[in-house]
């Protein structure tokens, strides 16, 4: 079989030791948790049992061993033979990036259409006979909320199949990621009180349900998964869709009320992430449509290149904050233009005027306690189309920073005017400005005290760490520190 033959059969005792771990991993998965500490200990409780898992279960191999850079020159065969068409772009070493990447290997005119890939070679789930057993036996929700663990299972069964046709391409992916469920209780907990700790383990909850409901209910009734579904099977699948499933906005996989299916696409899925850098041009970022007449992705450059020197070509993978592309795509992304951060801020009851400043709150609109959003503090001039903070916090930022004076003017002003506190751009007094701005710099100074490390601690341990995970999580919890600070230093707080 592909990516290295299932061992021999386990033993009854071990067949009756890894369902006896499979139900105390399902037991802890489905015990509620309040709060990040009794998810963090929870995590630890589902992280051992599933070590204990991994021991017992057969070790399977998810590629064929070689080098990726090796196996490129077939996987370029495969592509071109199958209908794509590649025009001066090739798939290269970029360790910088993790991995492989596409770069120009000649002169690319502007609006060069540089890749195209035929519908055909989109990987994702069908109705034909070899998925049926799994579409019969899986929920009817698990295909329209949860594609992904569907898309998963469904290269679990193309990875393992007998002279697949899809083996070029999966023989280019890599045999492990750096998403969440590759991360060690330890590396875990580098994300504590960051905007990615909660979602991180929650996906690692979900993800351990996910594998013990399917190893209990699905596995030993679907053939082409009997004799390879493994936990590290089954996270290497996931973490694969996760980090290259798209959303195609077509009706591929022919199913009753869907416009859309989740799909993998070969050679596209090599470009590496990055958005335009509008103030310093420098990065050549490719644009990426479906031409829904020719059913084809077309992907194409806005900007020339030349042939003087090979040039990394990017694409966007969507707007997302650090956080999300940390827990869903498994890197931080430089110069985000969408960094932001979201913590909980809280109207406290116990501060003067608070019955006052709650019902100014209310006539706005706004909530009085809430996960709110900012991203790095820049002067209200310089905001143009977007705004770095959230009308929620900034509402509160305003009204707690109020006299009583102020709190009744507002209070009887008419609605029209009121709502000037909602916009950041908004003209206000110079006092009420200063008195916002020391409040959010005073607010987000106590946010830095909470975590477990300071700047200088993280910007040192980066000069010293060399586990990639770590790294990659220190640099992410440093950006979330940045942005900040950035806002204790409007005010020098």
């Amino acid at each position: 079989m592909n990516g290295g033959a299932p061992t021999k059969a386990l033993s009854k005792g071990k067949v009756k030791e890894l369902n006896g771990l499979v139900e105390e991993l399902m037991q802890h998965g489905f015990r509620e948790a309040n709060g990040a500490d009794e998810l963090l200990a929870q995590h630890r409780d589902m992280a051992g049992v599933l070590d204990r898992i991994r021991r017992v279960e057969p070790k399977l191999r998810t590629t064929n061993g070689r080098p990726r850079m090796e196996t490129v020159a077939h996987f370029m065969r495969w592509a071109v033979e199958r209908g794509c068409q590649v025009e001066n772009v090739r798939v290269a070493e970029h360790a910088e990036y993790g991995g492989l990447g596409l770069e120009s290997c000649g002169p690319i005119p502007a609006g060069e259409c540089i890749i195209t890939v035929p519908r055909s070679m989109f990987f994702y789930v069908t109705n034909e006979p070899r998925y049926r057993q799994l579409l019969e036996l899986m929920p009817g929700a698990m295909m329209s909320e949860q594609g992904n663990i569907m898309l998963a299972l469904a290269l679990i069964m193309e990875r393992f199949r007998a002279k697949s046709d899809w083996k070029p391409y999966l023989d280019l992916l890599p045999d492990r990621y750096t998403t969440p469920l590759y991360y060690t209780t330890e590396d875990m907990g580098e994300l504590a009180e960051t905007d990615a700790f909660l979602p991180a383990l929650k996906l690692c909850k979900h993800i351990a349900r996910q594998y013990g409901f399917i190893r209990r209910f699905v596995q030993e009734k679907v053939d082409e998964l009997r004799d390879c579904f493994t936990y590290d099977v089954f996270r290497w699948a996931v973490s694969t869709v996760m980090t290259r499933q798209n959303k195609v906005p077509v009706n591929l996989a022919e199913f009753d009320g869907m416009d859309h299916t989740l799909a993998l696409i070969p050679l596209w899925d090599m470009a590496n992430h990055a958005f335009p850098d509008t103030a310093n041009e420098t990065r050549c970022v490719a644009e990426t449509c479906y031409n829904a007449t020719n059913e084809q992705l077309e992907c194409s450059l806005t900007r020339e290149v030349s042939d003087i020197a090979s040039v990394p070509i990017f694409i966007v993978y969507g707007t997302r904050t650090d956080a999300e592309f940390l827990v869903h795509n498994g890197f931080v992304c430089p110069r985000n233009p969408h960094a932001n951060v979201q913590k909980r801020f809280t109207l406290v009851p116990a501060i003067p005027l608070y019955k006052e400043r709650a019902h100014l709150l209310e006539l706005l609109g706004m909530p009085t306690t809430g996960t709110f959003s900012f991203g790095p503090a820049r002067e209200p001039a310089a905001a143009t189309t977007t705004t770095p903070i959230s009308q929620e916090l900034i509402s509160l930022a305003r009204v707690s920073s109020m006299t009583a004076k102020e709190l009744d003017e507002y209070t009887a002003m008419k609605e029209t005017q009121r709502q000037t506190l909602r916009t950041y751009q908004a003209l206000l007094p110079a006092e009420l400005c200063a008195r916002t701005e020391r409040w959010l710099a005073t607010v987000m100074k106590i946010m830095l005290l909470r975590y477990p490390t300071t700047i200088e601690q993280d910007e040192a341990l980066l000069k010293t760490n060399r586990h990639h995970i770590r790294r990659l999580l220190i640099e992410y919890r440093l950006g979330e520190k940045q942005i900040l600070r950035s806002w204790c230093s409007l005010r020098g707080v």
